[in-house]
């Protein structure tokens, strides 16, 4: 069974999209299965600069389907507007596939995240997602295919209104407009809608090469991130089975993403933050702001507790180690190799969010490089130091490195054994 994933090991923005994208040119499918346009996957190609907040990366290769499956979270007018985007750069029209099953991130959702606090408690997107994931839950959600029966929109917006109204917010929603806009919308993907699941288990039955392309990163999943500073749905391996219903018994390659150093968007523990000028020339140099919000994004060091623990939630069997040229001058660099807490060392990632929080990162220190790397793209046109980094990352999280990370364009990519 040839499926691979591609999953982030970190708190998202890893750039899992240029990862994704580089190996995708030799894949069938490749295929979203949870997040929704929170996602901000970005690539730079021939065409120009790509900013996908739905549509999977691997679908602007011609000979590569790219397909929704039924746990992300659908914008229908972010998806048209990201299409219009795509079509003013002169790409071939990408092929996709939706569920049928996809859930609809809706008016109201956006409303409900303002009117909860969440987006300024939490951090979040201010997309929608948390309060479609909710109405799924409580199962009075509106899905792809119920866009066929007008009268059943109609009244599921009905009642959106009018649960609004007891906040005052319900004449800020027309639910006639909203029907309108969303059968037009409906029209633009009907004919790519389907059974999603059915069609990406006969590829892999029939040998084609599948790359499952996770949004988010590890650290943000519902279960297994820093709670509550995460995200609405499942970021690890896991949720492959849980966004797509296929039981994917086996991986050839689970692929973990990370930066050469972290970073965060939003509220949360952060435990190699660096507040000061380190953090700042990782901003510049690595122009860490987010694709979907333009927050400037918290910066530190790289977390090896953190990406251990990433790597045995995953069972991650290779890394790409993107954004190395961003640390290019540095006098030294630095790994967080453990935590200092009241009790001593450890090297064990806390559960409870106050533990992290209170944590003292324990470094070591390696040195800088001055070298260009760009135009490296095997492992012997590294220089010595890059060498000795990817040796010490590997030494203390036991998974090798296979992918490094050397410039944003998609050829800027050095393939390890």
């Amino acid at each position: 069974m040839p499926a691979g994933a591609v999953i982030g090991a970190q708190w998202g923005d890893e750039a899992k999209g240029k990862v994704t994208h580089f190996l995708a040119r030799e894949a069938d499918y490749t295929v979203r299965f949870n997040g929704g346009p929170n996602a901000g996957h970005t690539v730079k190609d021939g065409y120009g600069t790509a900013r996908l907040h739905h549509i999977p990366v691997g679908a602007l290769h011609p000979g590569c389907v790219g397909a929704l499956a039924h746990g992300v979270a659908l914008d229908l007018w972010t998806l048209r507007d990201e299409l219009t985007a795509l079509r003013a750069q002169g790409r071939p029209e990408p092929v996709l596939r939706f569920s049928d099953r996809l859930h609809l991130i809706l008016p109201q959702h956006k409303l409900r995240e303002e009117l909860g606090g969440s987006a300024q408690r939490i951090g979040t997107t201010r997309r929608g997602i948390g309060p479609c994931y909710e109405d799924r839950a409580a199962r009075r959600g509106l899905r792809l295919a119920d866009l066929a029966d007008e009268e059943a929109v109609r009244s599921s917006l009905q009642l959106a209104v009018q649960e609004l109204g007891a906040c005052g917010l319900q004449e800020t929603l027309s639910v006639e407009d909203i029907v309108r806009e969303l059968a037009e919308l409906y029209r633009q993907v009907e004919s790519r809608m389907g059974d999603v699941r059915a069609e990406i288990a006969t590829a892999l039955e029939r040998g084609k090469r599948v790359i499952f392309e996770g949004a988010q990163g590890t650290l943000l999943d519902l279960d297994w991130g820093t709670y509550p500073y995460v995200t609405s749905s499942s970021t690890t391996v896991h949720g492959v089975g849980w966004g797509t219903g296929i039981a994917v018994t086996r991986f050839d390659a689970v692929l973990g993403v990370a930066k050469a150093y972290t970073t965060r968007v939003g509220e949360g523990p952060f435990p190699t933050e660096d507040t000061a000028a380190g953090g700042e020339h990782l901003r510049e140099v690595g122009k860490e702001y987010g694709t979907t919000t333009g927050r400037p994004r918290r910066c530190g060091w790289l977390d090896l507790v953190a990406l251990r623990y990433a790597c045995r939630i995953n069972g991650f069997t290779g890394l790409a180690l993107t954004k190395m040229d961003v640390l290019r001058g540095l006098s030294e660099v630095k790994l967080c190799v453990a935590y200092r807490t009241g009790e001593g060392r450890t090297d064990v990632f806390p559960t409870r969010t106050g533990e992290l929080m209170e944590v003292e990162p324990i470094y070591e220190s390696l040195p800088g490089w001055k070298e260009d790397l760009s135009r490296a793209r095997e492992e012997d046109d590294l220089p010595r130091a890059v060498r000795s980094l990817l040796a010490a990352v590997e030494g203390h999280v036991g998974v090798p490195v296979r992918l490094v990370g050397v410039g944003p364009a998609e050829e800027e990519i050095v393939t390890l054994e």
